[in-house]
């Protein structure tokens, strides 16, 4: 399971004694155990937080550090902007590959065609097979834009 590989790579880190990614490896093993007592509150606890759930976290920490990352550029402040990008990078190597764009515009248009989705309305349940069979693999704004521009067109 890869929170088990997020711990043992916090242990060999430690041993290294690379602040960063002790660091980023700690922050990341807080927002999974906040997440696990999110979930544990909020129902029945017969789930332990699977791969997908570590995933969308991970990928919501890769984006929080790129939106911080543009906004330190922006006010030109560099080095703040690569570190935030570095822990972005650190943080993605427990995602499997991206899908390229045009890899997930096939996925996209099979989804599509799987679902039978004619129009708009039938977003939701594109987007829901999506979230499925996709989640940690792709970026899920630009799947849901893809979506859109299908359905619309």
């Amino acid at each position: 399971m890869l929170i088990e590989k997020i711990k043992q790579d916090l242990v060999s880190h430690i041993k290294s004694g690379d602040k960063i990614k002790i660091s980023i490896t700690r922050l990341l093993i807080a927002a999974l155990k906040d997440k696990e007592i999110s979930l544990r509150n909020n129902q029945d606890f017969d789930e332990i937080i699977n791969d997908n759930i570590v995933m969308e976290i991970i990928n919501k920490m890769i984006k929080q550090r790129k939106i911080a990352a543009q906004t330190y550029e922006e006010a030109k402040r560099t080095d703040l902007a690569e570190k935030e990008l570095q822990e972005a990078k650190l943080l993605s190597h427990y995602l499997p590959l991206q899908l390229s764009e045009d890899q997930l515009k096939a996925k996209v248009q099979e989804i599509i065609k799987e679902v039978g989705a004619k129009s708009l309305r039938d977003m939701s349940k594109v987007m829901k097979v999506i979230k499925e069979n996709l989640s940690g693999k792709c970026d899920m704004q630009m799947a849901s834009n893809l979506v859109k521009n299908k359905l619309s067109g």
